[in-house]
Parts: C-alpha cells; sequence; structure tokens
C-alpha cells in the first residue's frame, strides 16, 4: 500500500499582490484597494516633500529612490524585501495611514492638503456612526470638548470627544505572525473593517464568523480611507463606497470627494452624500462625466430591536455622474443648500440681587426639506419631483408638525428650481397652475374689496387662505385619476380664460387624463401650488423663525 506523501511547507510570501477582481472582492474590498492606492501615492508625496522622516518609511531604505510597491490599474504588490520584514513594513504603513491630529482621526490618504479642523470633526463624526461606531474599537476622552469657528459671518460651535487610539492603527498586528511574517490563515472579519459583519450566532461562532485571506482583510482595513463617511444627524451616518474600475485613476481622484469647508459636510441622506461628492469631484478635477464612479450609499441609524447601536437600514446603488442629472441637482444644491440661522434664548446668571437675564444669541445649521427628495430622485434617475406629495402630507417625526410649514422657508428656491430645470409639456402644466391661481386669487378680491387697489383686507387674506387650502386638500386627498382629474379640471373651469392651456393644451390634456401616470401628475400639482410665488403670497420674512432641535 503505498504511503501518503506529507504536505511541503511552503514559504512565507516577501511580496502580496492584491488584484481588483479578484474571487470575493466586493465594492467595499475594492473601495478599500482604492484606499489603499491612495495611501501609498500620500507617502510618496510626503517623502518628496520631506514632510515624514526616514524611520517611519514603509521598506526603507528604498532602491534608486524608488518605492517597494507598484500600483497598477488593477492591482497593488507590496515588496517586503524579506518574508520576516512584512511586520515592521505594515507596522510602518499603518502608523501613516491611521492618524490623529489633535484629538481628531485622520487619513491623509483622503485629502491633498490637511483639512480644517471642523471638517476632521464632521468626518470623525461619521466614522463614529459608521467603521467605529462600537465603543471597544475605538477610545475617546471621557468628557466633550466645545470649540468655535468661524464660518459665513457667523460663530458655530462644534462638538466633539477627542480620540485617543482606533482599532485600525493596530491592525496590522492581524495580519502577520509571530514571526513578523504574512498570516498563512484566513483572518476574521470585524465590524469596524466592514460594518455589519458579525457572527451570527454565538453559540456557533466558530462556523457564522466571516474569514478572508490576508489580501483581503488588508484591503477592508484600507476601505475607511477609500469610502466616505459623513453624518446625517447625532444618530445617522451615511457610508459612501465609490465603484473603482481603475486604482492609478482612483488614487488620483479619490482626495477631490472629501469636502474642504463644513457646509459641504452637510448631507440630509444618502443620495444628496452621493451626488454632493460626484458633484465636488467633477468641479475640482477636469474629468470626463464617464470617470465619475458609481456609488453605493449605506445609511446607518439605530432601530428599535437595536438601539444600542447604528445598523444598515437602508442601501442604493447611485450610478456613475451623469451630466443633465448632476446639473440639476447642482442647482438644486444652490437654491435649497443648508443655511445657518440664529436662535435667540434668555439666560439666567447669579442670585438674589446679583441675578440678572441676558439674552444670548446662538446659529445653527438648519438644511432643506426639499433637498432630499430631489437627491434620492435624481440618484435613482426618477423625475425630481416625483413623491413631492409626501412633503406635503406627512409630519415632522421630531416637531409633530407638518412638513409643508418648512416649505414656505424655501418657497423662493423651488420656484427657481421649476423656472431653471423644467422645460416641455410639465413646465407648462406647471405654468398653468400658477396662472389659474393667479386669476383665481385675483377674483376672489375683486368680490371681496372691489377693482380698486387698496390695502388687502384680512376677509380677502382670509378667503385665500382657505381657497389654498381647498386647492391642497383636493390635490394630496386624490386617490384616483378620477379624483386628481377632477381637482385640476375644478381649477381650470373656475379661473376662465388660460393662455397657456389655449396654446398647448394638445400636450397638457394626456398629462391630465393618463390613468397610468397620474400620481406624478398629483406630484406635479402639487409642486405646482407649492412653488406658486404671486403677489398674494407673502413673501419669506428675512428673520426666518424655525425649530431648533439639537
Amino acid at each position: 500500500m503505498a504511503k501518503k506523501r506529507a504536505k511541503v511547507k511552503e514559504d512565507p510570501p516577501s511580496h502580496l499582490t492584491m488584484r481588483l477582481f479578484d474571487p470575493g472582492m466586493s465594492m467595499l474590498h475594492r473601495a478599500g484597494l482604492g484606499g489603499l492606492a491612495c495611501t501609498l501615492r500620500y507617502i510618496e508625496r510626503a517623502y518628496r516633500e520631506e514632510q515624514i522622516s526616514e524611520d517611519e518609511i514603509p521598506g526603507f531604505p528604498w532602491n534608486d529612490n524608488t518605492p517597494p510597491w507598484c500600483i497598477d490599474k488593477l492591482k497593488v504588490t507590496l515588496n517586503f524585501g524579506e518574508p520576516e520584514h512584512a511586520g515592521e513594513f505594515l507596522k510602518r504603513l499603518f502608523f501613516l495611514a491611521f492618524q490623529i491630529r489633535d484629538g481628531l482621526v485622520y487619513l491623509p490618504g483622503q485629502h491633498i492638503d490637511p483639512p480644517n479642523k471642523e471638517v476632521l470633526i464632521d468626518l470623525q463624526s461619521g466614522l463614529t456612526l459608521t467603521f467605529l461606531q462600537h465603543g471597544n474599537v475605538r477610545k475617546l476622552e471621557k468628557n466633550g470638548t466645545t470649540e468655535s469657528f468661524h464660518i459665513d459671518d457667523t460663530v458655530l460651535q462644534f462638538n466633539y470627544r477627542k480620540c485617543i487610539s482606533f482599532k485600525h492603527q493596530e491592525g496590522w498586528k492581524d495580519l502577520v505572525d509571530k514571526k513578523g511574517c504574512l498570516q498563512s490563515k484566513p483572518i476574521e472579519v470585524i465590524g469596524p473593517i466592514n460594518p455589519g459583519a458579525v457572527v451570527r450566532h454565538n453559540a456557533f461562532s466558530s462556523d457564522t464568523k466571516i474569514e478572508e485571506s490576508v489580501g483581503h482583510v488588508l484591503s477592508l482595513y484600507f476601505a475607511i480611507v477609500g469610502c466616505l463617511t459623513l453624518p446625517v444627524n447625532r444618530g445617522c451616518g451615511v457610508l459612501v463606497i465609490p465603484d473603482v474600475q481603475d486604482l492609478v485613476q482612483f488614487a488620483e481622484n479619490r482626495p477631490y470627494m472629501t469636502p474642504l469647508v463644513s457646509r459641504e459636510c452637510r448631507i440630509t441622506n444618502a443620495g444628496d452624500a452621493v451626488l454632493q461628492a460626484q458633484i465636488r469631484l467633477k468641479s475640482k478635477k477636469v474629468i470626463d462625466w464617464y470617470e465619475i464612479p458609481a456609488c453605493h450609499a449605506i445609511t446607518f441609524q439605530p432601530t428599535p430591536w437595536a438601539s444600542q447601536q447604528k445598523s444598515r437600514v437602508h442601501a442604493m446603488i447611485v450610478p456613475p455622474g451623469e451630466e443633465e442629472r448632476l446639473k440639476q441637482f447642482e442647482f438644486a444644491l444652490s437654491e435649497l443648500p443648508p443655511r445657518i440661522i440664529s436662535h435667540t434664548k434668555m439666560e439666567t446668571t447669579g442670585k438674589g440681587k446679583d441675578k440678572k437675564t441676558i439674552e444670548k444669541t446662538e446659529w445653527f445649521w438648519v438644511d432643506s426639506i426639499i433637498r432630499p427628495l430631489i437627491a434620492d430622485n435624481l440618484a435613482r434617475n426618477q423625475p425630481f419631483y416625483q413623491g413631492f406629495t409626501n412633503l406635503m402630507v406627512q409630519m415632522d417625526p421630531i416637531s409633530k408638525k407638518p412638513l409643508r410649514e418648512k416649505i414656505h422657508f424655501e418657497k423662493k428656491g423651488l420656484k427657481a428650481m421649476v423656472d431653471k430645470t423644467m422645460e416641455g409639456v410639465q413646465k407648462a402644466f406647471i405654468e398653468s397652475v400658477h396662472k389659474a391661481m393667479s386669476q383665481t386669487y385675483g377674483r376672489i378680491k375683486e368680490e371681496t374689496q372691489g377693482p380698486d387697489k387698496k390695502p388687502l383686507t384680512q376677509a380677502t387674506k382670509k378667503r385665500w387662505s382657505n381657497q389654498y387650502d381647498r386647492w391642497r386638500i383636493a390635490f394630496s386627498g386624490a386617490k384616483t385619476p378620477d379624483q386628481i382629474r377632477f381637482a385640476l379640471c375644478d381649477l381650470f373651469s373656475r379661473a376662465g380664460g388660460i393662455d397657456v392651456l389655449k396654446k398647448q393644451w394638445q400636450e397638457v390634456l394626456p398629462m391630465i387624463s393618463d390613468r397610468e401616470k397620474w400620481q406624478l401628475t398629483r406630484d406635479l400639482a402639487l409642486l405646482a401650488l407649492a412653488s406658486y410665488a404671486g403677489k398674494e403670497i407673502e413673501d419669506i420674512p428675512e428673520t426666518e423663525t424655525e425649530e431648533i432641535v439639537a
């Protein structure tokens, strides 16, 4: 009987090659490999500019000043020289890649130049809501820090907890053995490098944990660099994962996706985060439209069944940047931007005779209530107004007031969005509704206080308000094609002759009678109602009063 041959133990490798499209390389893996390429390019720049010392550089001394790595279009190769030098190589690499500056996480591979501190605060907030959300993978100071920064001629306060350390800084230890050689066995994948990757059942931990090769795990460690994380609010964050197709191109373009100022860190949802990043990439780097990457955006927030952590509650794929779609969103961002408003409150100091009450003004970021809808629609290649009915009927979960009350503060931006981005039959339809509203308001005024130009009476204002509510309820309450058609025909017939309808009735009529797209017609009718800015609608006051929710 033949004897079995003993297995020949392979020598540890002196290099590591990671290919972009190897089996098992998900979009997150590829973004991580892109983040590794970005970090290696940063080290090359820092070495040329003498920003780092020789004892910090991986693989130093370099032969002929050539770095011991190679970045190709589809792969990255790290050369350690000797197998046992892998540990020291990776230790230096991780030391330069995952830094802390002034108590804030700093990932130099994401930047061309170090950003402002207020930007780092927001970026760290995004990390603690996604990759670094668990307390056992990052160490923060117990007491918070408050700093003030001048933004748009105002002073805003930023509250954060300084970071002392985080998991990625010591992650190289998971990749090597006691001799400093690369691990030959599969390595467990944990949440800090792949959010959501957990042991599925504690009783069967060995069977339900995720394990991958050393190259795959190294890529995941650098996903924190290749991806972009931003906070929506204190309890909700967005993880943007670029679809990397070319490592050389990505290493050059990725830093331009990172916000440079605090305003660019303000996002409302996943679609908003992706489209803003694509716009920054296009505006700050001269590249072709087809080179703007597609992105996978994941929203993290607490759930009723797991309030102690931020779970993945929503995911979407945003296709590569298209010129028309990005132009529409860029206009929406300029007309419906995050804005800074003031909030005045009274504070009491001292006791007894020394008791004083002083007025204190604070400034806050307040974001658009309409742009999230526009962003999600454009991210899905849908008309930007689709689902506008929801804004007119839903309640704000925080203030418990109708969302439509906040649209008043953005009426000018909404009208500009309609005037500048809509065309064809949709624009003719909205102009028809606006004209019908104007003529109806004029008739009501004449019936109430005569044709003469007089100061508006309360009776006129009351009738205008009641008429607006009747239109709003009729449109938003329509549940069938017949109901929305009846509401629109009632509006047009009571208004009298409408020039736009007379000229383009053949185009507008099919839109009103379309039984398959009646919900889109309802959205467009409510958009027309909300964007009407005639003399009958009071101008938005200069000092806006909104409920502030910290």
